[in-house]
């Protein structure tokens, strides 16, 4: 007797994701969707495109020190701060991946929305997968503060993991 079973093809073949995406800003739920991003990519085989957002816009402390003599001063240093700390942990954050043996592209992106700079970067880049973290834990509170991952899957064209 034969075996007429059907052949079935691997559900998820090896060249799926040849560009990913990981958004991280440093936080540990970003710290776990960089590792989740790791493994994917060598696994793949793909290229990782790494995304670090720098927030523009005041504060609210920058909004009511405004008012104040020498704030455009404070505001501009605080502003070149922000911007040199999220450009030493995208570096940091490359080195860490590359150790790992796995092709990194990095982005730093000034922008007024994350979830906005994300997308642009992936339709730019021809990305296949994003990948990101979960700040909050609760449905709630990522409704009420405006979560990233859930307005980025929303709104994404590819696939994203959103890594716990």
């Amino acid at each position: 007797m034969s075996d007429s079973s059907p052949v079935i093809p691997d559900p998820i073949p090896q060249t799926l994701y040849r560009h990913i995406l990981v958004g991280t800003g440093g936080a540990p739920h970003s710290q776990v969707a960089v590792a989740r991003a790791i493994a994917l990519a060598k696994h793949y085989g793909a290229t990782l495109h790494v995304v670090t957002v720098v927030p523009q816009g005041a504060s609210p402390l920058m909004n009511a020190a405004v008012a104040f003599p020498g704030a455009e001063t404070f505001e501009a240093q605080a502003k070149q701060d922000v911007y040199a700390n999220r450009a030493a942990h995208l570096t940091r954050t490359a080195e860490a991946i590359r150790a790992h043996e796995v092709t990194v592209v990095e982005h730093l992106v000034p922008a007024l929305k994350p979830a906005d700079a994300i997308l642009t970067v992936a339709r730019e880049a021809g990305i296949d997968l994003i990948v990101l973290g979960r700040k909050h834990k609760s449905a709630w509170s990522a409704a009420l503060a405006g979560s990233v991952s859930d307005m980025v899957s929303h709104a994404s064209p590819v696939d994203v993991l959103i890594a716990r």
